[in-house]
């Protein structure tokens, strides 16, 4: 379900990027294309090979053409970027594919494969490059300066990490609750990993939490995001807890890499302090209400006393009377 899940994040996303750089509006939403992330490596000189399955899942019949772009991700939600080759520089991967079929045709409801061929060069520089292979819809009668007009994109994005001597190094830049006082839960944590490495990580986080006297309460798993190298993503975790009372300690552990981990500490504290209030009052409105009650019957009694030795001197009175 996870996995369906980021396959389906990763196409929106693919979708999104793609439709701000295309004014045409055709529906590349009814492209279906599988895998939406390629996750690859090799050693320089090697041939890898993998195939794309491509659904028409419109009613009517498209040609598509297909492209390889490098692509880079700046921002802290992991959108994909597309740029040319001179731009990608160390990154670059766009000139090693080969795919069979530049261009094809699907009837309605029709599937087919293309084959992507990359040959790693024999001086290809260790760590990770990227490309996508996107493919688009050629609308015929709109022509350009090439004969066609190319739209709206989807498509697969690969990242290729090449074998060598490759620096692994990740750092948690931040790491924040959104309030650091709560009457209650849930207790939200924002975080930002910085991947300081040779090639893209997809580091497996978690926050643990403590109470004040060291007991393990919670450890809360966070989404598995690929951050590429010298870039940061965002990732968002909640505490589902309610109820709690003090200081409490999060710990985010982020384990990337071959079996390195950065972690980082922040504190927070639960403090129902409306609640407090209101047992507070309680608690002072049924102290008056004791005193109260103590001093009244107090009073009675000391008023019984006086009775009585008012009726002892009555009594004595008599009986002296009576002598």
């Amino acid at each position: 379900m996870k996995a369906f899940a980021s396959k389906l994040i990763i196409s929106l996303c693919l979708f999104a990027f793609s439709f701000s750089l295309f004014s045409s509006q055709v529906h590349a939403s009814s492209l279906i294309v599988s895998p939406p992330r390629v996750d690859l490596e090799g050693k320089p000189g090697d041939v890898l090979q993998q195939t794309i399955k491509v659904t028409n899942s419109s009613d009517k019949s498209v040609t598509l053409s297909a492209l390889v772009s490098d692509f880079i991700v700046e921002d802290n939600s992991g959108t994909p970027i597309r740029i040319n080759s001179n731009a990608s520089g160390r990154y670059l991967a766009s000139p090693w594919f080969v795919l069979d079929r530049p261009e094809f045709t699907l009837a309605a409801g029709q599937s087919t494969s293309v084959i992507a061929i990359i040959e790693l060069p024999k001086d290809a520089l260790p760590g990770g490059h990227y490309a996508g292979v996107f493919f688009s819809p050629i609308e015929k009668g709109k022509l350009d300066t090439t004969g066609a007009t190319v739209v709206s994109q989807v498509g697969s994005l690969f990242g290729i990490t090449v074998a060598g001597n490759l620096k692994y190094d990740a750092i948690i830049k931040e790491f924040s609750v959104k309030s650091a006082v709560s009457e209650f839960g849930p207790i939200e944590f924002s975080s930002v990993i910085e991947n300081q490495s040779d090639t893209h990580i997809r580091p497996l986080s978690k926050i643990v939490i403590h109470d004040m006297i060291g007991r393990n309460l919670a450890e809360i798993k966070l989404d598995d995001v690929n951050i590429f190298p010298f870039t940061s993503r965002s990732i968002a975790g909640t505490w589902d807890n309610v109820w709690g009372l003090g200081r409490y300690t999060a710990t985010l552990e982020a384990t990337y890499g071959p079996g390195l981990v950065a972690s980082r500490v922040l504190y927070f504290w639960i403090m129902p302090y409306r609640l407090i209030a209101a047992i507070l009052v309680i608690l002072m409105v049924i102290l008056v209400l004791f005193i109260s009650i103590r001093r009244h019957l107090k009073h009675r009694e000391d008023h019984r006393d006086e009775e009585i030795d008012t009726l002892k001197r009555k009594i004595v009175e008599m009986e002296n009377r009576h002598n």
